[in-house]
């Protein structure tokens, strides 16, 4: 959410600009949203105001300033207008309500022990680019002469941005501190629309590393992962050496003769600094080595885990594994912080895992899933770390997720699996709500809960073949298997039956 703030002379005329056509016509369904309670508060609250009304709203802002002539330099009118990203979630009128009184609370005009100054907040169509935003004309007089403080009101509205941001589960800005995910600067929009990617290249590059690093078991597996998902990787040494890497970078490779945009993990998500995600790995002494090596190549050394593929019957490991994860994160209290936040980081990269196998470069459903149990995982940098008991199952789903073979039976399990994510992801929404934390609730229901659904029953009528064009089935795979073996063998050896790969992963 991006607030700004200015100040002006005449209530009337900034009632007048809201309530018009706007500069470029954008201005529609011009209404008030709610206003302080010297304004009439829920009275006025509705569109098809009169023309007397409106003019009756810029008067009663007007009205302190002509009263008492106090006039605070600058102007004693303030515009406040709060936004959000083109393509964030839509809020209600009724949320934009609550938000502006926050919002109002906090720069000083509701204050408790003092007289209240006199606003509204006005709401209309969206704005040329696309922004869902409310307009708050607010007077700096209060109803008794004295003056609203607006010390170090920006820093004031950067911090109640950021409180709105987590509560409602509302994309970052660019910089802003706290617990939610970074927030896209206006430059990576421009880009995104000129190389006609599906989203910009920060998102897709944490749903990339959120899966490598959710299925993998110490880092030099990681490194190989992000390698072979295609992106570009550096690390980041400590200075005066190559010995410990102390941080990375990722990037994906760039269209049309531009330079690639690199991200560190930091600003991909809290949760992707490398600090962050070598919490979930086995750190003993002897995976630092070969995590060093991989670092420092430019192709896998000793490719390990993720290099085999498991077959088709991985994915019922898979949903016995989730079922055993959630049966065990319903015993576990909503205030349990860490644990909540780190079973959604790891149904994050399940769903990660999936969304880049299944949707490739379209997100759909299970990138939405992945993307909202990702806010959800955000904790702060004093926030003790979860406990791996607790989450250790997701870890081997979002490994079999990633690499396991398909055959034509695969879609009913993949069904099944849904069935078990989704309880997951149920149960964590409700944790949410046991803490008060009703936006982030909903935030994982509603709208992605029917998109699971939908997805559900996809799968139930749908083939691999359908599903996953792009991807040699199991029994294809066996196929060939068998061509090359008898191709390389001497012409009177005959080999009966095909070649065992049934082996699993192992753990």
């Amino acid at each position: 959410m991006i607030g700004k703030i200015t100040t002006g002379s005449s209530g009337r005329r900034l009632v007048r600009y809201l309530f018009g056509p706007g500069k470029a016509n954008e201005h529609t369904d011009q209404r008030v949203i709610t206003s302080g309670l010297v304004l009439g508060g829920e009275a006025l609250a509705g569109g098809n105001l009169s023309k007397q009304q409106i003019a009756d709203l810029g008067a009663g802002l007007n009205e302190a300033h002509e009263l008492f002539g106090t006039d605070p330099k600058g102007g004693h009118i303030l515009h406040l207008s709060l936004s959000l990203p083109p393509d964030d979630r839509n809020l209600s009128d009724d949320q934009w309500g609550e938000i502006a009184n926050v919002a109002m609370t906090a720069l000083g005009f509701e204050s408790d022990g003092v007289q209240p100054g006199a606003w509204v907040a006005v709401g209309h169509g969206t704005s040329v680019s696309g922004n869902q935003h409310v307009h708050i004309a607010a007077s700096l007089v209060r109803i008794d002469g004295g003056r609203v403080n607006t010390w170090q009101s920006k820093k004031v509205l950067s911090g109640v941005c950021a409180e709105i941001e987590t509560t409602y589960d509302l994309t970052v800005v660019e910089g802003r501190a706290g617990r939610g995910m970074p927030g896209m600067s206006r430059a990576e929009l421009e880009r995104t629309t000129r190389e006609q990617r599906a989203e910009p290249p920060r998102v897709t590059l944490a749903r990339i590393v959120r899966k490598a690093s959710v299925a993998s078991k110490d880092e030099a597996e990681f490194v190989r992962r992000l390698r072979g998902s295609g992106v570009l990787i550096r690390p980041r040494f400590e200075t005066g050496g190559q010995d410990t890497v102390v941080g990375y970078s990722v990037a994906l490779k760039a269209k049309d003769g531009e330079l690639p945009v690199w991200f560190g993990g930091g600003k991909l998500a809290r949760d992707l600094t490398l600090p962050s995600v070598r919490r979930s790995w086995d750190q003993s002494p002897e995976n630092v080595g070969p995590a060093i090596a991989e670092w420092r190549a430019t192709k896998a050394v000793a490719p390990g885990r993720e290099a085999i593929l498991g077959g088709p019957n991985e994915w019922h490991q898979a949903v016995a594994d989730a079922e055993r994860s959630v049966e065990r994160l319903m015993a576990i209290p909503a205030s349990d912080l860490a644990t909540w936040r780190g079973a959604a980081r790891e149904t994050a990269g399940v769903f990660a895992a999936w969304s880049r196998r299944f949707e490739g470069d379209s997100p759909g459903p299970m990138a939405h899933a992945s993307d909202a149990l990702a806010r959800s995982a955000q904790h702060r940098p004093d926030e003790p770390p979860p406990s791996r008991e607790a989450v250790r199952e997701l870890r081997g789903v979002a490994m079999r997720v990633a690499q396991s073979e398909l055959n034509n039976d695969s879609p009913v399990v993949w069904a099944m699996l849904i069935d078990q994510l989704g309880r997951t992801l149920r149960a964590i929404g409700d944790a949410h709500e046991v803490r008060g934390e009703v936006e982030m609730a909903m935030a994982l229901g509603g709208r992605l809960s029917d998109e699971l659904r939908e997805l559900h029953d996809r799968f139930g009528t749908s083939t691999s073949r359908q599903l996953v064009p792009g991807e040699k089935l199991y029994e294809d795979r066996q196929a060939d298997a068998i061509r090359e073996m008898v191709a390389r063998q001497p012409a009177h050896h005959h080999h009966h039956g095909p070649p065992s790969h049934d082996r699993g992963f192992g753990r």
